[in-house]
């Protein structure tokens, strides 16, 4: 149990609880583990959930990296988000009238997941106000992200995709040289583009003077121009 404590202390949602009252928690409500994909460090193809499941638990990664991909018809993946150990999937969704998972996860790394049905989540809510309000933030934040990505769907051209996420990491950063968290395989992914195709605008935004980059450092050179972009 000390060990299962320590890795729900690296979780938002358990945010603030002392390790007492972790303890009575986990003694009190039903969970599962699941470590199926604990050997397969280097598998990218180990199916958490598929776009379509029914999703009526509460996941949280307490080992390895699961990503969220969207996959399109034409075989294009497209990943929409990365989740290391103490992030949390399917809390809004086993709300939802239609409970079913919009995007499919899959273990990037191995991983192990614990999971708490949609009941017992009620049922801690109920009887720990930290959890309650941790789970709020949670559902919060995830509907900021919906509308980030809402945002960078909205853009027509990569160059404008290209100019909102500098500006992102720029308003993060709070400074003209950033250091970006992508590498430029992730953030192709990130944007929904092929890497080459983002390597091409790179370049030819770096050609307009409108900024100057070496591999993950990106220079804004032309700030006025760049949020121009998005207008």
């Amino acid at each position: 149990m000390d060990k299962l404590v320590d890795y729900l202390k690296h979780c938002i949602l358990f945010k603030d609880l002392t390790i007492e009252e972790l303890q009575n928690l986990i003694t009190n409500i039903k969970y599962s583990i699941s470590d199926n994909c604990k050997n397969c460090a280097e598998c990218r193809t180990c199916i958490v959930a598929l776009e379509g499941d029914t999703c009526d638990s509460l996941g949280i990664v307490i080992e390895g990296e699961l990503e969220v991909q969207k996959h399109y018809a034409s075989g294009k993946v497209v990943t929409l988000a990365k989740l290391n150990k103490g992030k949390t999937f399917g809390e809004a969704i086993a709300f939802s009238e239609t409970n079913i998972y919009p995007a499919t996860i899959v273990s990037s790394k191995g991983s192990i997941i614990l999971y708490i049905s949609k009941k017992d989540i009620i049922a801690m809510c109920s009887t720990y106000p930290k959890v309650l309000n941790n789970f709020m933030q949670l559902l919060s934040s995830k509907i900021l992200l919906l509308n980030r990505k809402i945002k960078e769907l909205s853009f027509e051209t990569l160059r404008q995709k290209i100019s909102n996420y500098l500006l992102s990491q720029y308003e993060i950063q709070k400074t003209l040289e950033l250091t970006l968290p992508l590498s430029r395989k992730n953030l192709a992914e990130h944007l929904g583009v092929q890497r080459p195709s983002l390597s091409r605008e790179l370049i030819n935004m770096k050609d307009d003077g409108l900024i100057d980059f070496n591999k993950n450092l990106v220079q804004i050179k032309d700030l006025e121009a760049i949020e121009g972009m998005l207008i």
